[in-house]
C-alpha cells in the first residue's frame, strides 16, 4: 500500500486531495496546526491526523509528502526531513497535476465562476451516474468517486496553472486579479491562453469574454454563453428561465434555483461540457435545475429581524457587480452589502473599481481589509468607504455587527461579501434572530 503524508491537511485544497488519495487506496496521514471539523471528518474516513508540525512525522515508510503554500513556512522542518530521507515531496498543485494525468480529467479555470462551474459539472456527472471525483478549491462538497472521471478547479493565483495538462478544460473568462503575482492583465491572459492551447481533448471557452473567445486549442474548441456566435448559447426570458441551444437547436429549458445572469453562463458552460462528454441534455438540465448551489456563493445564512442574510465569497469588483445584479432579481426592499476587501495588494490595485462596483447597493458597510497573511503597507478600507456616497466604515467585525443591528429593516436582503471572515457576522446575526 502506498503511503502519503499531507501538511496542512485541514486546509480546503489539501483536504480534497486527501480524500482523492484515500479513494485510490493510499494510506493517508497528515498534520495541521489545529484540529477542525475537516480533520475530524478525515479521521473518520480513515486518515491518521496529528496536531502540529514535527520532523518526527517523516518516516521511511512514506512514499509521498504533500504541502500547501499556506504551511510552507510552518512545515519547513518536516519538508527538510522528508527530502533528507529521500521521500518524494510535491506541492498541492503538483499533486493535482499528476492526478489529472491518471483520470479522464476536466479542469475548470478562469478569473470568475470556476468554483461554481466545478460544482455544477460535478453535480451533473454525479446525477448522470458517472460517479466522478470532484476537487474544488474551497474543499466543500469535494468528493472521491470510483470512476475514471475527475472534475477539478484549477487555480491561477500563483501561476501553477501552467502545470496542469487535463484531458479536457473549461475557461470561464479572463480578468486582472492577484496583483501580488501578476504584473497586469496581459500576463494573466497569457497564462490562460497557454492553458487552453495545450488541452488535447475538448476546450469549452466563455464566448462572452472577448479575450477568451480568441484563444485556440490543440484539441477541439467550443464556446458558450449569451454571445450570438457561441456554440452553446443561453437565451434567458423575464421569468429567469433560460434555454440552452446548440446552434439553433434547443437542447433544454430550465430555471436555476438561484438568481444571476452569471449563473446562467456558468450553467451553460457546465452543460456544454457534460453534453459533449456524453450526458443526455435533459439529464444535465434536470441536474442543474435542482443544483443546491455552491458554498459561499449567495449562500443563505438565515434571517435577522425580517431581513434575509446571504453569504458570498466575491472578492473582485467584477464579482461584486455581478452578485449585486443577481440579488436585485430577488426584488429586495433594500439591498445592503457588508463588504470586506481581501489582501492589501488587491485592494491597492483595484480600489477605484471596488468603489464603482459598490454603487449597485442601497446601503454599504465597508469592513477593514482582511490581510490573508500579507503585511500592511499602511492601507485602510476607510478610504474605500469614503469613496462610496453614504457608506459606513467598520474597523472590526464587532462594529460591522453593530452597524447591521442598527440598519437592518424587514424586507432587506443583506449580503456579507468577501473572501475573509466577514461571513461570521452574518452567521452570528442569523443565530441571534
Amino acid at each position: 500500500m502506498r503511503r502519503a503524508h499531507l501538511l496542512g491537511i485541514g486546509g480546503a485544497g489539501v483536504s480534497a486531495l486527501a480524500r482523492a488519495l484515500l479513494s485510490r487506496g493510499y494510506e493517508v496521514s497528515g498534520c495541521d496546526l489545529r484540529e477542525s471539523e475537516t480533520t475530524r471528518a478525515l479521521a473518520a474516513e480513515g486518515a491518521s491526523i496529528e496536531v502540529g508540525h514535527s520532523p518526527e512525522h517523516m518516516h521511511a515508510r512514506l512514499d509521498l509528502v504533500v504541502y500547501s503554500g499556506a504551511v510552507r513556512a510552518a512545515g519547513q522542518a518536516e519538508l527538510a526531513a522528508a527530502r533528507a530521507a529521500g521521500i518524494r515531496v510535491l506541492s498541492r498543485a503538483e499533486l493535482l497535476a499528476e492526478l489529472m494525468q491518471e483520470f479522464e480529467s476536466v479542469a475548470i479555470a478562469g478569473s470568475h465562476g470556476k468554483t461554481t462551474v466545478t460544482y455544477m459539472l460535478g453535480h451533473v456527472l454525479q446525477r448522470a451516474g458517472w460517479d466522478p471525483t470532484v476537487l474544488v478549491g474551497d474543499g466543500a462538497n469535494s468528493r472521491a468517486g470510483q470512476s475514471r472521471y475527475l472534475v477539478a478547479e484549477a487555480d491561477e493565483s500563483d501561476g501553477t496553472l501552467v502545470l496542469h495538462r487535463p484531458s479536457h478544460g473549461i475557461l470561464t473568462n479572463v480578468d486582472f486579479d492577484h496583483p501580488d503575482h501578476f504584473s497586469g492583465l496581459e500576463e494573466i491572459a497569457t497564462l490562460f491562453r497557454n492553458f487552453v492551447a495545450v488541452i488535447p481533448g475538448l476546450a469549452v471557452v466563455g464566448a462572452d469574454d472577448e479575450r477568451a473567445r480568441e484563444f485556440t486549442s490543440a484539441g477541439r474548441l467550443l464556446t458558450y454563453g449569451f454571445h450570438q456566435a457561441a456554440d452553446y448559447r443561453c437565451r434567458r426570458d423575464e421569468s429567469g428561465s433560460f434555454e440552452a441551444l446548440r446552434g439553433e437547436v434547443v437542447l433544454a429549458r430550465l430555471k436555476l434555483p438561484f438568481p444571476g445572469r452569471h449563473n446562467v453562463q456558468n450553467a451553460t458552460g457546465a452543460l456544454a461540457m457534460a453534453v459533449e462528454l456524453g450526458v443526455d441534455p435533459e439529464v444535465a438540465a434536470a441536474a442543474l435545475a435542482d443544483f443546491p448551489g455552491a458554498h459561499r456563493r449567495l449562500e443563505p445564512l438565515g434571517e435577522y429581524r425580517g431581513a434575509r442574510l446571504l453569504d458570498d465569497y466575491g472578492h473582485h469588483p467584477a464579482e461584486v457587480t455581478s452578485t449585486l445584479a443577481a440579488v436585485r432579481e430577488l426584488r429586495p426592499g433594500r439591498l445592503v452589502i457588508v463588504f470586506q476587501p481581501q489582501r492589501y495588494t488587491r485592494y491597492e490595485a483595484l480600489r477605484d473599481d471596488f468603489a464603482r462596483s459598490l454603487l449597485g447597493a442601497d446601503v454599504v458597510v465597508v469592513a477593514e481589509i482582511y490581510p490573508a497573511g500579507e503585511p500592511n503597507p499602511g492601507l485602510s478600507a476607510r478610504d474605500l468607504a469614503a469613496a462610496v456616497p453614504g457608506a459606513r466604515f467598520a474597523p472590526d467585525l464587532a462594529e460591522a455587527r453593530r452597524l447591521i443591528q442598527q440598519l437592518a429593516r424587514p424586507g432587506d436582503v443583506i449580503v456579507f461579501m468577501g473572501a475573509g471572515d466577514i461571513w461570521k457576522v452574518g452567521s452570528e446575526l442569523a443565530k441571534s434572530r
